[in-house]
């Protein structure tokens, strides 16, 4: 499915009545580029409003169901028997559509804690961790028999206003993180991580991401270097949750580039604060603020693709957005993307507005082209191009664990 098929049918959703969303809906959800006043995913009991602001822009997750199959007729029975001894979750890293959870698998930067629980002869597993500080990716696995559909599962039913969900016996219906004993959602937080997730080829697997921001005017993240992890995880049919401790240590480093650069337009200015690296993840932290003092709060509509100086563009993964001020008048964006295929010489900030269906509207529909592509219109006088220490980040990308 086309990225923005998929966005589509988001927002015809959200012309209904707004209901709480359970977390596997969101698995939905691969890429999550959002500059959003709270999280870009939460559980049912804790969902946070979205900033009206900076419009999400959602791809689909459908594209880790594309990945190639192996036929056991094309290998010898040795390579057979030495395939199926490879964790599972580890060949997800590797294949996933994310370049820095490919090069994870592929340098060893995944951890192994093995961790599960078992209820009613259904164990929930989570085998391996990959953690840069920035964001953890771990794989639930399910295992077990009697299952009438993949983990993720759900069929989604609306009566008018109403909307219900029926979940088939064995699927996710309730996820929660804990960091160090304290939940994510916890109210007390005043800055906190957030969740998203992904579906993956194997049905009784999911792949979960929790994005650690960073804390306003600070460069430390939102999650530690190293902590306990729980994971409380319902399924469809078993009464007991299954509670998972899993101990999670940041395992790359990591390079800062502090910018400054500024660009204006339309009374709208934004500030390139600066960008992180490490080998799985690009952070980007830009500062927006009107400046023309009219009242108006931003664009709403305001986004942003990364390019290197070979013309490639970074997947998105996900973002969040604070206002630094009560008018609503500042606004801070921190939005996280994949890394780079190798160190570039420069990177360019692209600032775009999408182009919607209505003309006079400042919402709904996004226009797309005859290839089903979004049409954008590009601000090149918003556009941002900057050095990078070509020989650092090269480094920093070649690092082993």
């Amino acid at each position: 499915m086309n990225p923005f098929d998929l966005d589509k049918e988001l927002r015809e959703i959200g012309k209904a009545h707004r209901s709480e969303v359970p977390d596997i809906i969101r698995l939905h959800q691969d890429e999550v580029y959002a500059s959003l006043s709270d999280l870009p995913m939460s559980t049912r009991s804790n969902r946070q409003q979205r900033s009206p602001k900076v419009r999400g822009l959602i791809a689909a997750a459908a594209a880790a169901a594309m990945i190639g199959i192996i036929s056991s007729a094309y290998v010898s029975p040795a390579m057979a028997e030495s395939l199926r001894k490879i964790p599972l979750i580890s060949s997800i890293f590797r294949l996933a559509d994310d370049l820095g959870l490919q090069t994870a698998g592929e340098r060893g930067l995944v951890a192994e804690p093995n961790a599960s629980v078992t209820h009613e002869g259904v164990t929930i597993r989570i085998p391996q961790v990959v953690y840069d500080g920035t964001r953890l990716s771990l794989a639930v696995k399910r295992e077990g028999e009697g299952f009438a559909g993949s983990i993720s599962d759900v069929e989604i039913m609306q009566d008018n206003n109403d909307t219900t969900y029926r979940y088939q016996k064995g699927a996710i219906t309730d996820v929660e993180m804990l960091i160090d004993g304290t939940s994510i959602h916890d109210p007390s937080l005043s800055d906190k991580a957030g969740l998203i997730g992904k579906p993956t080829s194997d049905p009784n697997v999911v792949l979960y991401e929790l994005i650690g921001f960073s804390r306003l005017e600070h460069q430390n993240q939102s999650l530690p270097d190293q902590f306990q992890l729980t994971a409380k995880i319902s399924l469809e049919g078993i009464d007991a949750p299954y509670v998972i401790h899993v101990p999670v240590r940041k395992n790359t480093d990591q390079m800062i580039v502090s910018s400054g650069e500024t660009r204006e337009w339309n009374g709208l200015q934004i500030t390139l604060e600066q960008l992180k690296f490490t080998p799985i993840t690009t952070d980007l932290i830009v500062n927006l603020e009107r400046t023309d003092k009219s009242g108006m709060r931003g664009d709403p509509n305001l986004l942003f693709e990364v390019w290197d100086d070979r013309g490639r563009e970074l997947g998105r993964i996900s973002g969040k957005g604070v206002y630094r001020d009560d008018r609503q008048q500042q606004q801070r964006l921190e939005l996280m993307f994949d890394r780079f295929e190798d160190a570039p010489e420069s990177i360019t900030i692209k600032p775009f507005l999408p182009v919607f269906q209505d003309p006079t509207a400042n919402g709904g529909l996004y226009k797309v082209d005859s290839n089903g592509e979004m049409v954008k219109t590009y601000l090149k006088e918003l556009e941002i191009t900057i050095p990078v220490d070509h020989v650092g980040l090269d480094k920093l990308y070649d690092a082993q664990w």
